[in-house]
């Protein structure tokens, strides 16, 4: 084996620092580019936010969450159609509730900011979105159906728009989210857990708190 002059490997040595240094460095996106959003280092997909972004004390008003359902093929044997996993009004009235809930605790009351309910109160405004949505099971059980079981809760896309008050965007973000505590039954130690509303929103509370914790964290 040739062994490398002592003189090269200092060459060498910085050479490899370079070239980590360059994959490391965040990219922005052409939407990001455009809006003057600066990449975030982030435990999500991604996270970009305006040059000294601070929101302290801020007011935000939360639109309406949107939800985007990935497509269902249902079989001609199964009772169960599409809609069946789909919220209902209900749903996305506790939704909006939970979202509200989760982003003051972990993202807002950190920088002492609060959500409003009068839009025309707020400094900025807030747009959640739920992409390539899908439920584990239907949440409103089915007579037929006693026991329902399932590997996860649900999983989707959970993405996020800040703008100021004349539409300006002033934060971005976006995560793949597998919901609830028993992803990955197949792997060590996972297992399939009974569905009900009841786990499904204990879920679902448990994992937003943790991506909006993560969100914070980023812009530290």
């Amino acid at each position: 084996m040739q062994k490398i002059p002592k003189n090269v490997l200092p060459l060498l040595l910085l050479a490899t620092t370079f070239i980590v240094g360059c994959a490391q460095q965040l990219v922005a996106t052409p939407e990001d580019q455009a809006d003057g959003l600066i990449p975030r280092e982030t435990g999500l997909d991604s996270v970009s936010a305006a040059y000294a972004f601070d929101m302290s004390g801020a007011k935000v008003y939360l639109e309406p969450v949107g939800v985007a359902y990935s497509k269902r093929f249902p079989t001609a044997s199964s009772p169960l159609r599409a809609k069946d996993y789909e919220f209902r009004d209900k749903d996305l009235v506790k939704l909006q509730e939970v979202m509200g809930e989760t982003l003051s605790e972990r993202f807002l009351a950190p920088r002492q900011s609060q959500l409003v309910t009068d839009k025309a109160e707020a400094d900025y405004v807030m747009q959640l979105d739920l992409s390539r949505f899908a439920l584990g099971a239907p949440l409103d059980p089915q007579p037929w159906l006693w026991r329902v079981y399932t590997d996860q809760s649900a999983y989707g896309t959970l993405s996020g728009e800040l703008t100021d008050l004349e539409g300006n965007p002033v934060m971005r973000f976006s995560d793949r989210r597998d919901i609830g505590e028993n992803f990955g039954s197949l792997g060590p130690g996972g297992r399939f857990e009974r569905f009900t509303s009841v786990t499904f929103w204990r879920d679902m509370k448990i994992d937003l708190r943790r991506a909006f914790a993560s969100l914070d964290d980023s812009l530290q």
